[in-house]
């Protein structure tokens, strides 16, 4: 074996230079013993040549031929070149060195004392790499243990296998190749991967030099584990790909005396941008900001650069084109092996768009979209913040509540579109009236609020809303039609009429309301009185949803009475609210709260299980052929599955649908009779009764009622207050024939007088209600009634 003459001193240090091995030659070299080395720092043993004032790290000296001084034990100063090399190849995990010393020419010590104590064979099987050597045939001559560990094999097992079959079948040809092209050419280099036994795979970087052993032509070769290379170029082939394909602009930017210069940007960079890389190298990036913008994230920036710190901000730069754009940027600095900052990684993320469907959505939030107008939202954190300031400055504020009277009848005569047109007009006449600090809001529907923030005096208010009062009244010109909207407007004042928002909308809301009962179109302040009124209410409100929980409801029955037989036929359920502490209330008190709360849905259902179970008693009774009517709200006419849950509630009962009757006001069905019409053709598919409660003081047409499947009308007990007079002679005469005609049974209510119940005998009335034959009694008392057959006198 032809060994190289040189005596190769080689060294291990780690990072900071302290010796953590080496070999014979360094103590044959340097004279030192082993107990001598132990300890040391490469800087005892070797005098670099260092520029004066400098100290580099074994990393600024790796892969570089240095100039150096050997301090022998003896005192002589040797000549000498030295290498440092790393001995890992993964580079983000820097580790130890190797430092081989070479004496330079002239300075070798006698060949023989150097090599005598060689020990070759161990030299081979300590190399940091596999050692091979190939004959002609493909197969193994000599080999180290490390080749063992990595193909996973028996030494007895290597010399039998070709060396082809090491490798993955698709890299065998080129395997083959490389080993031919050594024998023919003397040498030859490439990467494999090497495949174990038992599937370990490594990476190697293989070197072959032709040789000879005795007269057997063969190949020496190493083979250096890349493995930790490949992850680490694979990795960065992954990075730079990432960052080539980011949708995000990626720019880094070198660091050097306070100074940034562009380095690299991505594609997605000088897509955004519009600047492509050539043209910004070196630049650095401050040459996009947008002048006068975003001063305080830009101040941000600058600092967190100068401290090498990371950084987020959002802020607007300037596209090549001039056009300003929004961008999320994030900046984070980057680390050589030495921990120095040398670079920061900006990453810009185009939030433009986004940044515009934001202001468009808030817009949206915060503003009616018929009207442009703030919306309820807005209103409430301008009026939250209106009455703030006037109790940290003690001023005075007001808030309008201004409400469209008629609308309804607008969008019914005119249709929805003018309603819209109508609405709009209102909202510009509102903004020419109110000035520009003041807040104008659509509260929703017909409703409109204004919120003027500093209030001079009542008086002054006065005129003002006066002012607009008279403005919304002026027609308004649609498709060639005048329309003449008016308005009721109630005033509250902060913080007078109250602390908070609540209160305000409230006191404003109720001052409205007062406006309305008062003949509409008119203007009314907020007051002690209605203060009151509203208290009344809202306690009404929150009691009546306790006694409807609570079961402080209870059903009354006033008897109804065929007007031919005076037998008792029917009656009519009655609520009632005996309230634990107040006693009993009045229908008239709580069913207007009840139908504006909403609460009259369950409320209404508590009502027909009651009735029905009234009837299921009767039954037990055996008293078969009796009807019970409940009046039904408008709300629950509108429910959906209204019928089909009525059906359930009579089934459940045992009770049959022709036993429970349905009134409905006249007024209700001609506020929609449409749907009127088809919510009562879906009751009498059922098989209930239908009756028109309080006939006579609607506003129907004959045409719809006609169309109605109702089996009774009830005259109203106004038309009965005075039978002596002509005007309602005519009118109950007239609605009895009207019943008649239309083969509909007919009911008086409200009969209190035998001059009454006479009159409608005569004019052949069918059945009658009221005081004169009977007050409205209890569930027991009824049926006590029923079952006794108590009857009309003659």
């Amino acid at each position: 074996m032809n060994l190289s003459p040189l005596p190769l001193a080689v060294f291990v240090v780690d990072a900071s230079g302290a010796v953590a091995s080496w070999n014979k030659a360094c103590e044959k070299l340097a004279g030192y013993d082993a107990a001598a080395i132990h300890g040391m720092t490469i800087e005892r043993i070797i005098e670099f040549d260092d520029p004066p004032g400098t100290h580099p790290r074994m990393a600024a000296r790796a892969d570089a031929e240095n100039e150096a001084v050997l301090v022998c034990a003896d005192g002589r100063r040797l000549p000498v070149r030295v290498m440092v090399a790393p001995q890992s190849f993964d580079l983000e995990q820097p580790g130890t060195y190797s430092v081989i010393v070479i004496p330079r020419a002239g300075e070798l010590p006698p060949r023989y004392a150097l090599i005598q104590d060689l020990p070759v064979g161990d030299i081979i099987e300590a190399l940091p790499c596999v050692f091979y050597v190939i004959d002609q045939s493909g197969h193994l001559l000599l080999w180290n243990r490390q080749l063992e560990e990595a193909l996973e094999m028996q030494a007895e097992e290597l010399p039998t296998t070709n060396v082809k079959f090491f490798f993955d079948e698709k890299d065998r040809p080129g395997i083959v190749e490389k080993i031919l092209s050594a024998f023919e050419r003397g040498g030859s280099w490439h990467e494999a991967e090497m495949i174990g036994k038992h599937g370990k795979r490594t990476t190697f970087l293989f070197q072959c030099a032709r040789s000879s052993l005795g007269n057997v032509p063969c190949v020496f070769g190493t083979g250096v584990d890349i493995t930790a290379r490949k992850r680490s170029e694979h990795a960065m082939l992954v990075r730079e790909r990432a960052m080539s394909s980011s949708l995000n602009a990626i720019v880094i930017t070198q660091c050097e005396e306070g100074e940034h210069r562009i380095e690299y940007v991505n594609p997605a960079f000088e897509q955004i941008t519009g600047y492509p890389f050539a043209e910004i190298k070196g630049k650095d990036p401050r040459f996009m900001r947008a002048d006068g913008h975003d001063l305080d994230e830009r101040r941000r920036i600058r600092e967190a650069l100068k401290r090498k710190e990371g950084v987020r901000a959002v802020l607007r730069n300037v596209r090549k084109n001039g056009e300003i754009f929004w961008n999320d940027l994030r900046i984070d600095p980057v680390a050589n092996l030495d921990g120095e900052i040398t670079h920061f990684v900006g990453v810009i993320n185009d939030i433009t768009e986004a940044r515009h469907y934001e202001r468009r959505l808030h817009h949206l939030a915060h503003h009616d979209p018929l009207t442009g107008l703030a919306n309820r939202t807005l209103l409430q954190e301008k009026l939250r913040t209106a009455i703030e300031h006037t109790m940290r400055n003690e001023s005075c504020g007001a808030l309008a509540f201004l409400d469209l009277d008629n609308f309804k009848h607008i969008n019914d005569s005119f249709g929805h579109e003018a309603g819209d047109a109508v609405l709009r007009e209102v909202a510009r006449r509102l903004s020419e009236n109110m000035r520009e600090e003041d807040t104008i809001a659509r509260f929703g529907g017909d409703e409109f609020v204004l919120l003027v923030c500093h209030v001079a005096s009542r008086e002054r208010l006065a005129d003002l809303l006066e002012r607009v009062r008279r403005s919304v009244m002026r027609p308004v010109h649609v498709d060639g039609q005048e329309i003449f909207p008016g308005t009721s407007i109630g005033v509250s004042l902060f913080p007078d009429d109250g602390d908070n928002s609540d209160k305000i909308l409230r006191a404003a809301d109720a001052a409205m309301y007062h406006a309305k009962t008062l003949g509409k179109n008119n203007l009314q302040f907020y007051s002690e009185e209605l203060n009151q009124i509203v208290h009344e209410h809202l306690l009404l409100e929150a009691s009546l949803s306790r006694a409807i929980r609570d079961h402080q409801m209870v059903l009354d029955y006033q008897p109804k009475v065929d007007l031919r037989t005076g037998k008792v036929v029917g009656a009519e359920a009655l609520v009632r609210w005996r309230h634990p502490v107040d006693g009993m209330i009045a229908p008239d008190r709580f069913i207007p709260v009840a139908e504006e709360t909403g609460l009259i849905v369950p409320l209404g259902e508590w009502v027909i299980d009651e009735a029905c179970g009234a009837l299921k008693a009767m039954r037990m009774l055996g008293i078969e052929d009796f009807v019970i009517s409940v009046n039904l709200s408008a709300r629950q006419l509108r429910q959906r599955e209204f019928a089909d849950r009525l059906g359930a509630t009579l089934e459940r009962h045992g009770v049959e649908p022709c036993k429970l009757e349905l009134e409905v006001t006249e007024s209700q069905l001609m506020d929609h009779p449409d749907d009127a019409l088809e919510a009562l053709a879906q009751l009498k598919a059922l098989g209930v009764r239908l009756s028109i409660d309080d006939f006579g003081t609607g506003y129907s047409s004959l045409s719809h009622l006609q169309k109605f499947p109702v089996d009774y009308i009830k005259i109203d007990r106004s038309f009965l207050g005075n039978v002596g007079h002509d005007g309602h002679l005519v009118i109950t005469r007239a609605i009895i024939a009207l019943g008649h005609n239309l083969k509909l049974k007919v009911i008086a209510e409200g009969v209190e007088t035998r001059e009454q119940l006479a009159f409608l005998r005569k004019h052949q009335c069918d059945e009658m209600q009221g005081y004169y034959f009977s007050p409205a009694l209890s569930k027991e008392t009824l049926q006590e009634m029923v079952t006794r057959d108590t009857r009309l006198p003659d």
